[in-house]
């Protein structure tokens, strides 16, 4: 239904604004609503960002308050971007380096983490992702601040990638 297609348009538009923002908690009920209709269960390219941002989403809920549900979340988006990374590596490539990072740092493995972050921060370089890059020194600047190390010089690089 074209309804229910343009609601489904207007929450991914919501939910990708509001994870931007840093607002994650809107962002996961945007998304929450936009799964919950009908017309979600056809592809399109949106998904694969809706995909990738709730499964970071979920990574930095599952550190926040031990959600199993949030981490199964993440795990989740791993498993299809490994799918779709097999049919365009440069495509997925930093997305997929960045979710292992999350879930490393889940794990509290810092340097396995740390290693993750780092070729996710090449491949989007080697790329030409920009936002990509910027997203994964922010993410490894924000895990990086709750253990001793350079957190402060990861912000300021995903600054200048915005």
């Amino acid at each position: 239904n074209h309804d229910y297609y343009l609601l489904g348009y207007s929450y991914q538009r919501r939910f990708i604004s509001a994870f931007w923002a840093g607002d994650y908690d809107s962002a996961e009920i945007y998304c929450r609503s936009m799964l919950s209709l009908p017309s979600a269960k056809a592809p399109l390219l949106q998904s694969i960002y809706t995909t990738f941002y709730r499964g970071l989403i979920g990574f930095l809920r599952h550190r926040e308050c031990q959600s199993e549900e949030q981490y199964g979340i993440g795990l989740d988006s791993i498993v299809k971007i490994e799918f779709w990374w097999q049919f365009s590596p440069t495509n997925f490539e930093s997305k997929l380096f960045l979710l292992k990072a999350e879930n490393e740092a889940s794990l509290l493995n810092v340097d396995k983490a740390r290693s993750l972050y780092e070729a996710s921060i090449k491949s989007a370089s080697d790329n030409g992702r920009i936002h990509e890059k910027g997203l994964a020194y922010e993410f490894m600047g924000n895990f990086l601040s709750s253990v001793p190390s350079g957190a402060r010089e990861c912000t300021k690089l995903a600054h200048s990638c915005y």
